[in-house]
């Protein structure tokens, strides 16, 4: 995990769009950040979208957090943000 850098909001964005579509994920608008909400679990994770870059260690958790809720694998997220 510790390939990750950080990421510009725009792939972090069709991250998102991906997973929204396939994956079984909502999302909302939450003043500065999304949040993105498992179907299943109702767990939430907010991801701050109104900065340009997305910081390396956020995407360390997100990545944690879909595995954990089962929502995709750690190589669909590596295969989409890299």
């Amino acid at each position: 995990m510790s390939g990750y850098g950080d990421v510009k909001r725009k792939k972090v964005i069709k991250l998102l769009a991906w997973l929204k579509n396939s994956k079984g994920i909502e999302t909302f608008e939450g003043g500065r950040h999304k949040k993105v909400r498992a179907i299943e679990t109702q767990e939430c994770f907010p991801i701050p979208c109104s900065h340009p870059t997305i910081d390396k260690n956020i995407l360390k958790e997100f990545c944690k957090w879909l595995v954990k809720n089962k929502i995709c694998t750690k190589q669909e997220f590596d295969k989409r943000i890299k």
